[in-house]
């Protein structure tokens, strides 16, 4: 199983950001090179809501596996064939979780874990990999940080800035 994880602090209180992001047709809000979400279940939370997450590429479809009230979910990443997506990915999904930093300031993670297709193959692939996986959890991330500070959408160029800013 491979990882990687970005986190921050967001100026915005638990509660707050939970609501953001426990809202799943969110997603587009935050993840910069997204169109658009589409809520596929009539479970709109919780284990078992799905959504689809259009872009450029073809959709990608995540299904929560793993629900906790007020502090975080899993959702699974597959598609219509019940492969891994992309398509060399045996298993890929990513973890969401956010805890109080102070009473006004939320801490935001991200996680994508992934296991690979080919053996010892797909692992050196994974190594050559790691670093643009890396920049996207954290462009999400801070992605989050922006809408959920603002309201609007995070528009990429923003996202990259917060990062250099940041880091």
């Amino acid at each position: 199983m491979h990882k990687v994880s970005s986190t921050c602090v967001a100026n915005i209180d638990l509660a707050s950001a939970w609501q953001k992001l426990s809202d799943l047709g969110q997603a587009h809000m935050y993840v910069p090179d997204l169109t658009g979400t589409e809520i596929t279940t009539n479970a709109k939370t919780g284990i078992g809501a799905s959504r689809r997450v259009y872009s450029q590429r073809p959709p990608l479809i995540e299904t929560v596996v793993e629900w906790n009230e007020g502090s975080g979910f899993t959702l699974k990443l597959h598609n219509d064939y019940g492969d891994g997506v992309p398509p060399m990915f045996s298993m890929a999904s990513f973890v969401y979780e956010i805890s109080a930093e102070s009473t006004t300031t939320t801490r935001l993670s991200n996680t994508m874990e992934f296991e690979m297709k080919w053996g010892a193959i797909g692992n050196l692939l994974a190594k050559l990999i790691a670093k643009p996986m890396q920049q996207m959890q954290e462009q999400i991330v801070y992605g989050q940080k922006l809408y959920y500070e603002t309201g609007q959408k995070a528009q990429k160029g923003q996202v990259l800035a917060l990062i250099k800013e940041e880091k």
